[in-house]
């Protein structure tokens, strides 16, 4: 299972998440929750997916670089950090899809009052 976490970098804080495989699909899922929203730009690494599906925005700037996408990874690493089940080579893991989803919720719900 792949996590894609969009972080809000004015304010510091996560903007969603979207939990499934690295397919197209799943990162349009979370675009599609997000995409309301008014956006500037939006910055991504090289992942073909992210160009895939925001090339479909002509008015959005969609910024391509890996050094814009530190932010992200800290939260990522904040993330495998507090949650035992994104830990790397342990026996704790998730096996469903809805509890990884509803554990990130909880998370993110107890540490930034988001998901309320």
């Amino acid at each position: 299972m792949l996590i894609i976490s969009l972080v809000d970098r004015n304010r510091l804080r996560f903007a969603g998440f979207e939990v499934g495989d690295s397919s197209s699909d799943t990162f349009r899922r979370l675009w599609d929750k997000l995409k309301a929203q008014t956006l500037n730009f939006v910055c991504t690494d090289g992942n073909p997916v992210y160009t895939e599906v925001l090339g479909e925005d002509a008015d959005l700037k969609h910024v391509v670089t890996k050094s814009e996408t530190c932010l992200v990874e800290s939260y990522n690493s904040v993330l495998r950090y507090y949650l035992a089940r994104l830990h790397r080579k342990t026996k704790c893991y998730s096996k469903s899809e809805k509890m990884l989803r509803l554990s990130i919720c909880l998370f993110l719900h107890k540490k930034y009052n988001l998901y309320s």
